[in-house]
């Protein structure tokens, strides 16, 4: 169950190691079910000779109290072969628009595409190739200095033959990094923590930035995706609100029924 579960969080890399503050490279769910980069939990296990979870203190043996995730299905390079075959969604027709525009306008723009879900950055890799664009990924599964050796490629000024599409991670880029290189921000989906998508502006939009920036949010008309735009809103309130109002209306059981309800 533990090895299912981590399967399933570490498609959307949305949270991050408690103990190194990053999202978490070679993620382990101990039996207490807390996640850790697997460096970070057995540094912290050999340090205590009591063995006990960072977090609730229980006992942990890292051999037989310390899971991984499965091993990727096989399936997976065939379904993304086959979504090759169909047709293009909305939205990467749309995407693909909006970039051929800025290429046309100036051909070394340089555009990060932002997605919570790595599959879809995964799918979105071979459209864009075939549309004449080189593009590069950034998500949560490649340890720091693969991470580094994309973004420094990404920056480079040049643009023969460097990456002029980046396709990032929300969590993986919302802290720490610099896309200045950039001057163009697609989100392909909301997220219901608005700093989370603000933090990934940030990325772009700071000091050492000598471009306007345009920011495209992509939203699915009568979906979901128009609550989670409801849902930002009401954080963004409860950001301005006394503290003993922010516990009491907290995002809980009542915001997911709101998202499901038809």
């Amino acid at each position: 169950m533990l090895q299912t579960l981590l399967g399933q969080l570490e498609e959307g890399e949305d949270f991050e190691c408690p103990i190194c503050l990053s999202p978490p490279t070679d993620i382990v769910i101990t039996r207490c079910a807390h996640i850790f980069c697997r460096q970070c939990i057995l540094r912290s296990l050999e340090k205590k000779n009591s063995g006990d979870c960072p977090l609730c203190r229980r006992k942990l043996s890292s051999e037989s109290d310390i899971f991984s995730p499965p091993p990727k299905p096989e399936t997976d390079s065939a379904e993304l072969s086959s979504a090759s075959d169909k047709p293009l969604s909305s939205k990467v027709s749309t995407l693909i628009r909006f970039l051929n525009e800025s290429r046309d306008k100036n051909p070394t723009v340089k555009s990060v595409v932002f997605s919570q879900f790595r599959k879809l950055l995964l799918l979105l890799e071979e459209p864009l190739n075939a549309a004449g664009f080189k593009t590069m990924r950034l998500d949560g599964t490649m340890n720091a200095k693969h991470r580094t050796n994309v973004i420094e490629q990404f920056q480079a000024r040049r643009s023969d033959g460097y990456p002029t599409v980046l396709l990032a991670s929300l969590r993986a880029s919302s802290a720490g990094i610099n896309l200045t290189a950039a001057s163009r921000l697609y989100f392909m989906e909301p997220w219901w923590n608005h700093a989370v998508e603000e933090q990934a502006m940030d990325r772009v939009h700071r000091i050492g930035q000598d471009q306007p920036v345009k920011i495209v949010r992509f939203i699915a008309q009568n979906s979901i995706e128009e609550k989670m735009l409801v849902l930002q809103e009401r954080r963004k309130q409860l950001s301005t609100e006394e503290p003993s109002e922010r516990v009491r209306k907290g995002i809980g059981i009542l915001d997911m029924k709101f998202l499901l309800d038809s």
